[in-house]
């Protein structure tokens, strides 16, 4: 009992006259670099063509490792489950940290310089059976095997739900951490996780890629990501004096397994992708970084054109109506913005701009409360920026006022604020709530589908908290990584 009470003691007195654990408060939490081993680590589950069938995952070894393989079985409650496990043979990519080739140049990653290589192993789990929880391990070195995750295929039909995130970037070490504890908290049954972009800083920079896997955990081995490439998932190479090319991080699709589009170009091949979830949702991703979007608007529009789904969402990260202060995208909105309409696409998810926005486009003859039809048919879409990390930015001083004359309103807004999203759907009713890191509710919209098409809106507007804004809130620094 002494020894205890010396303990509590000495944890009073340091706690009753608490001093700033550094000067500013926001400065960088340094986790050392994980080397790669020969245990596997960086597990992360993705989803494939049909994600009611298979499971991808993907891992990291030590560059030594050049083949190993996965298993899964069905999850049971006994606790040898594992007798019935299937074994499936990885795919194996060795990767040089420290450089790139491109243009028949060989250019340093500089901030990767002495890492050694590391392999990136990938495996498809195929013919699994709709919503069945599932079982698997992967391993590294012979022998060398994880621990088991249990993940749940898809459903044909019926109700689940999913969690969207928006920019991660910065603080992955020390304020990014908490947002995406608290949103597997809040949906610890979420069937898939968004990340609409920028999940680091630097693309390349294994180091950071480090700490977004840590911050995860055993999340990203259970939930599959929806990753979506953001600017910060690309780099700045200097080819000459006078010319530089950017190029996708050369982690991103060693990382993560995702579906390939046969009819796209190779520089969009598992940055642009659909993934059919259920027959109640399809979401369709998009790859904001390029120059000309037209390739990418065609696919789109096709894609829609030929969806069934009774929901259908697009994600890309830079946002069609900017909220950040003096941003805007007018060639990307030009190219797609008639397609989203077109096609009476339902909610679109973004990030970029480090502020909070949710707005609907509501046609020429929009009363607030219902999303009534335009002459062509229209109904409403519903637009969203978000952020998950610490970096923030003003809001646009004008608000979304730039943009009336497309028929989008704000409706809700925020500063300074970590955020997670959780969407529910349940055939023809989706839930939409938005929540500060501190897993408050800020933000609930909810959408019905009725019969003939036409969605009705309502919102908890008057039960939500004030508008969040720098004037109201902590003053703020940036976070640096």
């Amino acid at each position: 009992m002494k020894r205890i009470a010396i303990i509590i003691a000495a944890v009073a007195a340091s706690t009753a006259t608490p001093a700033p654990a550094h000067d500013r408060g926001h400065d960088p939490v340094q986790v050392p670099w994980q080397p790669p081993t020969n245990w596997p680590d960086r597990i992360v589950t993705t989803m494939a063509d049909d994600p009611a069938t298979s499971v991808s995952v993907s891992w990291r070894t030590s560059g030594c490792i050049t083949g190993t393989r996965a298993q899964i079985a069905r999850a049971l409650p006994d606790p040898r489950f594992d007798l019935l496990a299937t074994t499936a043979v990885a795919e194996t990519e060795i990767l040089d940290l420290a450089q790139v080739q491109v243009a028949g140049l060989t250019l340093p990653i500089e901030p990767n310089q002495g890492l050694p290589p590391t392999s990136h192993h990938s495996v498809i789990f195929t013919g699994l059976e709709p919503d069945t929880l599932y079982a698997y391990r992967v391993q590294g070195a012979e022998g060398h095997w994880s621990e088991w995750f249990q993940t749940r295929t898809a459903p044909r039909s019926g109700p689940f739900r999913f969690i969207y995130l928006g920019d991660a970037q910065n603080g992955l070490a020390s304020h990014w951490p908490r947002v995406v504890r608290a949103a597997f908290q809040s949906a610890p049954d979420a069937r898939f996780i968004l990340h609409a972009g920028d999940l680091v800083n630097r693309g390349s920079r294994d180091l950071e890629w480090a700490h977004w896997f840590r911050a995860g955990g055993f999340i990203h081995g259970m939930i599959p990501a929806i990753p979506v490439t953001g600017n910060h998932e690309y780099d700045d190479y200097e080819l000459s004096e006078s010319e530089e090319v950017e190029l996708l991080s050369i982690l991103w699709r060693p990382q993560f397994r995702l579906p390939e589009e046969p009819t796209l170009s190779p520089e969009l091949q598992e940055t642009v992708y659909s993934i059919r979830y259920s027959a109640d949702l399809q979401v369709f991703v998009l790859n904001m970084n390029m120059s000309d979007m037209a390739e990418q608007a065609a696919w789109l529009d096709a894609q829609l054109a030929a969806s069934d789904a009774r929901w259908r969402i697009v994600t890309m990260h830079h946002p069609i109506f900017s909220s950040g202060r003096e941003r805007d995208n007018s060639a990307r909105r030009e190219a797609l913005l008639p397609v989203l309409l077109r096609h009476q696409v339902d909610l679109v998810l973004q990030g970029h701009d480090h502020t909070y926005a949710r707005g609907s486009h509501r046609g020429r003859d929009q009363v607030p409360a219902r999303t009534a039809a335009t002459d062509d048919g229209r109904v409403t879409t519903m637009f969203v920026n978000s952020v998950s990390g610490p970096k923030q930015y003003e809001f646009s001083e004008s608000g979304w006022d730039q943009y009336a004359s497309t028929g989008v309103t704000l409706d809700r807004r925020a500063e300074n604020s970590q955020f997670y999203q959780v969407i529910s759907i349940d055939g023809a009713d989706l839930h939409y709530a938005a929540y500060t890191a501190d897993g408050v509710p800020y933000d609930d919209v909810r959408l019905r589908r009725s019969d003939d098409g036409l969605k009705s809106i309502s919102s908890a507007e008057g039960s939500l908290p004030p508008e969040r804004r720098f004037e109201n809130t902590l003053s703020y620094e940036s976070v640096e990584e």
